[in-house]
């Protein structure tokens, strides 16, 4: 049996693997190695997927999404796609999946490669795993069965490594479902868990039907016993009851043919009507008591209503007089208000001028004293003060301004003899510069001598440059050429016999113009030299005639700024009126002027500005009268004055006030007392109104529609006497017909139960029957997969033992045996005279070196390709070298039947394989006589792309 052998594999845009990479498995033993995220896991996957439609570790519970497959790096549109060469059963084929919207199409072609219409799902798997189910299974159980062997047997991953020797109860599960796929015995235990669910099933079903008839029996056996107990039930007197009750409530009476089913119902009516009138009787009478006891009430409540409305009237006229009268005192309050502000705001306004006039008198009386005038008097008037100071009369930005001009013009002469000296100065350098300043059309003649030697001195360098290269290669093929040498023939020689006569003739030549090269090269340094120099002299000279040039213009521009500013400084002078040959003093003398002019400016201005704000206009600030001598006077005077005014007509202000404030107190007062009346009458009258509408409600449940009077009192007491006595005798006749028929239905419901729990007993006996049968059937399927498992076991077992010897370094044990009958997938192992448990007593190397001994021998009894997903991962190195014993042996028996696929991250363990197989010779195989082993290295990743190439065989 040689199974599903996949010879090569060419995976695209399948989950890390996007572009296209070829696998080659032709090999008995192939190893994939890379470091880890590199697609090792993933091609393992890939073969999966081929082979069951699906990727179990990709699963989300039931359900796999094929859009998981999808390379998550990749732009291209390209869905996943795996295409292998395949052997089954010893027959070339080849075999495709590709996923198809959200589903996945497999094909497959024979030995011309065509590829055929898309296969279903249960027929592709019926073809790879045939044994794995049987064939007349219904697909939804052959798939699952067929998926689960084929990764089961195909692929041994590193959690199916610890499950296969895991001995934990809490894994007992999984490790029967990785033993049934690793042994092809699924079937078996699917068949026998289908059992025990449906015994789980059909027992819940079994328990709730026993529930139900042993309800109804014991109901049987209640109603049985309470009509033999009752007295034998009248129907017919029943119906004469419910009859003459239903005429005195008015009720439509049943007809005498209705069946006696339908006498409960007007039973229940009639009960139903009794106890709403009932309701309705009790309701009414409690409302006839109630108005009876509070009657004498209402005669009170209507008299007090209208004493409060009266009362009412009278006070909202009281309150709109108060408001009235109380609006005319606010208007008054606020006008004195307001007054009084007024005043109060003019006695500030008055203390305001005083202190920004007074200030300004002193600095005014120190300006004059500066200006050193002996003819003041101090009875100057304010005209002729300004006939004084005629800059007075301008603003002060307008003086300002002058007094800037002044100062500028005092820096201006202060510095003008210092300027003079270096006019002079300049106009005496400028006449020696001029001398040596040449014309514009000598400057032209040199720059362009300059420019024309600079092109010369280039064009020599170059020449030098283009000549030293080839003169050096010249020497060197002639030095070459020179020591060409040979025997004889030299009338043969094409260098030698070509016009030269001889060999000699030739070398002499040579030798001569190699000995002009150094002097030929010497020469054209030296011109290239001199023309360099002169270029450089001409350039210098040239730029000293500029120098020159500009020396000039600067002295020319210096000495024209400094006459534009002695000019400029005779002009201020002028415009400012200094005739005084001594510049300096005159122009302080008007500095003086222009300050005491500034402080009289200020002075006069702050009085027009102040003044107009000012009340009162009798007696002016700084009148006609004043002179230099009275200025304060003539500010202090006429403020006090003024402030007298003010105080005076404030206080009759603040009186007036105070009395309008306490008469319109007085009426907040006097309408906060009448408001208070207002409301509390209001609420009187809404609580009184509220009594006498819970009265007429009272009454309307008690009389209904009727008026208040005594007279309908008297006939609604009456109205509850004889309803009264009318339902005492409707109760009393329904009770009577209650008892007769709860005994007819008693009756009726013991032959419904009857009749209804004989089917139930069949039923529940039905049951009974197919739990024994399933349950049966289950102990079968177990039974047969105890004894398969436990022989298939028995043959692992032979072929485990000497592949764990040769794999376990360490030779602790001596043995590996099955554990109890009752558990035929327990191992266990001896050790001298003690039995140990691998699960327990096993290190984790020693459980996989197990787990890895099963696997193979398994691989060898089945044939075909197998996975191995990082193996060796907990080994150490002496049981790594026994396990590449157990591939190496492995291979050469086996290499027609079977071929390893083994990933891995380490690159001992491809090295060691390497040189285990350095010398072995190449075996047979399904493709013919191929190297024993095969190593793929895998670079990059999901998100650069993956690629791979064959490391060995060397150059294959």
């Amino acid at each position: 049996m040689t199974g599903v052998r996949i010879s090569k594999m060419r995976v695209e845009a399948f989950r890390g693997i996007g572009t296209p990479t070829e696998f080659d498995f032709t090999s008995p033993l192939t190893l994939v190695f890379a470091a880890n995220g590199t697609g090792k896991t993933t091609m393992c996957e890939a073969a999966e997927w081929l082979l069951t439609g699906q990727v179990e570790r990709l699963r989300d519970k039931s359900h796999f999404d094929q859009a998981v497959l999808f390379p998550k790096f990749s732009h291209s549109m390209q869905a996943p796609v795996v295409d292998a060469q395949i052997h089954l059963n010893g027959t070339a084929q080849r075999l495709q999946r590709i996923v198809a919207g959200d589903l996945t199409q497999a094909r497959m072609a024979g030995t011309d490669g065509a590829l055929g219409a898309a296969i279903g799902l249960n027929d592709i798997l019926n073809r790879l795993a045939p044994a794995a189910a049987a064939a007349d299974s219904h697909h939804l159980r052959a798939i699952p069965l067929r998926q689960g062997w084929l990764r089961g047997t195909r692929f041994l991953s590193a959690e199916a490594l610890a499950t296969l020797v895991d001995s934990d109860d809490g894994t007992v599960e999984r490790r029967k479902d990785v033993f049934a796929d690793l042994l092809g015995i699924r079937h078996l235990l699917e068949a026998e868990k289908l059992a025990e669910r449906y015994v789980a099933e059909i027992g819940s079903r079994e328990r709730f039907l026993a529930q139900t008839v042993a309800g109804r029996e014991e109901e049987i056996m209640r109603l049985t016993v309470e009509l033999e107990s009752a007295p034998p039930p009248s129907i017919s007197s029943a119906a004469v009851e419910v009859a003459a009750a239903e005429h005195r409530l008015g009720l439509s009476a049943g007809l005498a043919d209705e069946p006696q089913a339908s006498l409960g119902a007007r039973i229940e009516a009639l009960d139903v009507e009794r106890h709403r009138r009932q309701h309705i009787l009790v309701t009414r009478r409690d409302a006839i008591d109630a108005s009876a006891v509070r009657w004498p009430e209402r005669a009170q409540l209507v008299t007090a209503i209208a004493a409060l409305e009266a009362e009412h009237s009278a006070l909202t006229g009281k309150v709109a007089e108060i408001v009235l009268e109380g609006q005319k005192a606010g208007a008054d309050v606020a006008a004195a208000s307001t007054r009084c502000d007024t005043l109060k705001e003019q006695r500030r306004a008055l203390e305001a001028a005083r202190t920004a006039l007074t200030p300004l008198v002193r600095p005014f009386y120190n300006a004059l004293s500066n200006m050193a005038t002996p003819n003041l008097t101090g009875d100057e008037t304010l005209d002729e003060l300004f006939q004084m100071l005629p800059q007075a009369k301008q603003s002060a930005d307008s003086i300002g301004a002058l007094r800037a001009e002044v100062g500028a013009a005092i820096t201006e002469v202060r510095a003008a003899d210092e300027m003079n000296l270096r006019i002079a100065f300049l106009r005496e350098q400028l006449i020696d510069a001029a001398t040596k300043v040449m014309p514009e059309e000598v400057l032209a003649n040199l720059r362009a001598e300059a420019d024309r030697l600079e092109a010369a001195a280039q064009r020599a360098e170059q020449l030098h440059n283009a000549t030293a290269g080839p003169l050096a290669r010249l020497q060197i093929a002639g030095r070459e050429l020179l020591g060409h040498q040979h025997a004889d023939g030299a009338s043969e020689c094409p260098l030698c016999s070509h016009d030269w006569q001889s060999a000699d003739a030739l070398r002499e030549a040579m030798a001569a113009t190699l000995a002009v090269v150094p002097e030929v090269e010497k020469l054209a340094q030296q011109a290239a030299a001199a023309t360099s120099e002169a270029a450089r002299r001409a350039r210098t000279q040239l730029e000293e005639a500029q120098r020159q040039s500009a020396q000039y213009q600067r002295l020319r521009a210096e000495l024209t700024s400094l006459e534009r500013s002695a000019d400029d400084t005779t002009g201020r002078l002028a415009r400012l009126g200094i005739s005084d040959p001594d510049h300096i003093s005159g122009l302080k003398a008007l500095d003086n002027s222009l300050i005491a002019a500034a402080s009289l400016s200020r002075l006069l201005g702050e009085r027009d500005r102040v003044s107009t704000a000012l009340p009162g206009s009798d007696v002016p600030l700084l009148g006609e009268g004043t002179t230099l001598r009275t200025l304060e006077a003539n500010i202090e005077g006429p403020i006090r004055v003024r402030e007298a005014a003010v105080r005076d007509e404030l206080a009759s202000a603040e009186i007036i006030l105070a009395e309008h404030t306490v008469l319109r107190d007085g009426l907040r007062k006097d309408h906060a007392v009448a408001s208070e009346a207002v409301r509390a009458n209001r609420d009187e009258q809404a609580r009184l109104l509220k009594e006498l509408e819970q009265l007429r409600q009272i009454w309307r449940v008690a009389a209904l529609e009727a008026e208040w009077s005594t007279e309908n009192l008297a006939t609604c007491r009456e109205w509850v006497r004889t309803e009264r006595t009318l339902l005492e005798d409707i109760a009393s006749r329904t009770v009577a017909a209650q008892t007769a028929w709860n005994t007819e239905a008693r009756r009726m419901r013991l032959e419904t139960l009857r009749r209804e729990v004989a089917p139930l007993r069949n039923r529940l006996a039905y049951l009974a029957e197919r739990i024994n049968a399933a349950r049966q059937a289950s102990t079968r399927f177990h039974d047969s997969y105890v004894q398969v498992s436990g022989r298939q076991i028995e043959d692992l077992g032979r072929v485990v033992n000497p592949l764990f010897a040769r794999m376990h370094a360490n030779r602790v044990f001596d043995r590996i045996k099955l554990g109890q009958v009752e558990n035929p997938l327990r191992w266990l192992a001896d050790a001298g005279s003690q039995e140990m448990d691998p699960g327990k007593d096993f290190s984790q190397g020693q459980r996989q070196d197990l787990a890895l001994a099963l696997f193979l021998a398994r691989a060898r009894s089945l044939g075909g390709t197998f996975f191995l997903d990082e193996p060796v991962t907990h080994l150490d190195d002496l049981n790594r070298v026994g396990l590449l014993d157990i591939f190496r042996a492995t291979v050469l028996e086996s290499s027609r039947s079977l071929n390893l696929v083994i990933t891995t991250a380490s690159k001992p363990l491809a090295r060691h394989l390497i040189e285990k197989f350095g010398h072995v010779a190449p075996v047979e195989t399904t493709e013919g006589r191929v190297a024993p082993l095969r190593v793929i290295e895998l670079d990059g990743n999901g998100r650069t792309g993956i690629t791979s190439k064959s490391v060995y065989p060397f150059g294959g």
